[in-house]
């Protein structure tokens, strides 16, 4: 049901426990204390993990020699997103743009602070995998190789599949927009836990089963831009001295984060009849992109399709053990239906 902006202030007024949950599966994104939704900034549980992993990050990478070398970009977007959710929140209220401000900013933060923790982990002393990963698509008749030269002697197959393998963050720019556009903000506060929920089981999996890619195993480097190659070496090599946060590039092999990435984008627009059919076909292509345009092993690809319902799982449960405890409170949204 879409937000009646007629109602004015009462948007941000009374807002009853029970109805919130039937309303949206035991939903309690909620904040009814002082008749107005708390800004992000008091968003204790999502920047709580996201300052978690910035303590962990600084913590880590001071004990193994490694700077942390911000950019500019980072931390000045943050500012304004904050900002510009402070401001529809507290000063001019208004719902979608307090939303969109806030689900940006925390998806900003966190992937910031994870990618940074997804390099020092790469660091560590676990052994490569991927011959086991070669040898586990060997055991299900799968031929990596084939497929690649197959695509290599495609070149229009080939663009498509490298632009759909990029189109992460442009999906994810779109989705924030379209769900702000329909009303539907409780949909985006759900987005960005399971992307965050998604990240927290991918990168302990990562860390203790790192692979170089395919790319590397069947010796086509020659023939791909293998952009994360030279960080990765530096880094099991304990050759990188800092880690720039304007220039990092994606390192997780194992399980395939595009794969998660594409299905929690799919079941985001579920139940929206104009999007989700030109979702699920879009990111079907970009989790078919990954095998080639991303050097992932076909096991890569189930291990992180394998993430997302466990993610989900645990975003119902949360949610479930909330609203039987009847609490209440704000992740991304911060304003409820009638």
């Amino acid at each position: 049901m879409p937000i009646d902006y007629h109602a004015g202030r009462r948007q941000f007024d009374t807002v009853e426990t029970c109805s919130a949950a039937r309303a949206y599966g035991a939903n309690v994104l909620m904040e009814n204390r002082a008749g107005r939704a708390k800004p992000v900034s008091r968003d204790k549980l999502v920047w709580g993990i996201i300052a978690a992993f910035a303590g962990i990050d600084v913590l880590w990478a001071w004990s193994v020699g490694i700077a942390i070398k911000p950019d500019l970009m980072t931390p000045l977007g943050l500012a304004v997103l904050v900002l510009t959710n402070y401001v529809y929140v507290a000063v001019r209220p208004n719902p979608r743009i307090a939303t969109l401000a806030g689900s940006t900013a925390q998806l900003v933060a966190f992937t910031a602070v994870s990618c940074v923790l997804i390099y020092l982990t790469v660091g560590s002393d676990f052994p490569l995998t991927d011959r086991y990963l070669s040898a586990a698509d060997a055991a299900v008749g799968f031929d990596w190789l084939a497929l690649f030269n197959w695509v290599q002697d495609h070149p229009g197959i080939n663009r498509v599949l490298g632009f759909a393998y990029g189109s992460g963050i442009g999906q994810i720019a779109v989705l924030l927009l379209l769900l702000n556009v329909l009303g539907m903000l409780e949909r985006t506060a759900e987005f960005v836990w399971l992307y965050i929920l998604t990240l927290l089981i991918t990168i302990p999996i990562a860390w203790l089963f790192p692979a170089e890619s395919a790319w590397v195993h069947y010796e086509v480097t020659d023939r791909v831009f293998a952009y994360h190659l030279a960080d990765l070496s530096a880094l099991r090599a304990g050759k990188m001295s800092e880690i720039a946060l304007g220039r990092m590039n994606g390192l997780v092999t194992f399980p395939s984060f595009h794969t998660a990435l594409g299905l929690i984008l799919i079941y985001a627009t579920r139940g929206i009849r104009f999007l989700f059919p030109v979702s699920l076909a879009f990111n079907a292509l970009m989790i078919a992109s990954t095998l080639t345009a991303g050097g992932h092993y076909l096991v890569d690809v189930i291990a992180g399709a394998a993430v997302v319902p466990a993610a989900i799982a645990v975003f119902g449960l949360a949610q479930r053990e909330l609203a039987k405890h009847q609490l209440v409170g704000g992740s991304v949204l911060r304003v409820a239906r009638n």
